[in-house]
């Protein structure tokens, strides 16, 4: 399995993160759909259209999903542009993560 540590040693399925993650953004975008087309490939702003507005209520509802705390002040477009990047993103901010 294809994971990440987290805390108390138990690893996390990034397939399964990914997958949640695509949900999210669907469903943030009102088009859940959008689940079985976005890939590793997909760029969120450019293919998705994804706006400012959006992206903060996307990076809300990640926090609630995932519970972390997301610093979004560090953030730009650009940082999370594809699913590879917000996996890293998300990965970053759970507990105990490497």
């Amino acid at each position: 399995m294809t994971g990440v540590h987290v805390s108390g040693g138990a690893r996390v399925d990034e397939g399964a993160i990914a997958l949640r993650i695509k949900e999210v953004l669907a469903g943030v975008l009102g088009a859940p759909e959008l689940v079985e087309r976005i890939t590793d490939a997909t760029n969120v702003v450019q293919d998705l259209g994804i706006n400012s507005i959006q992206m903060i209520n996307f990076l809300l509802a990640l926090e609630d999903a995932f519970d972390v705390e997301l610093e979004f002040e560090e953030l730009s477009f650009e940082q999370l542009e594809s699913l590879p990047e917000i996996r890293r993103f998300v990965v970053a901010a759970m507990p105990d993560s490497p």
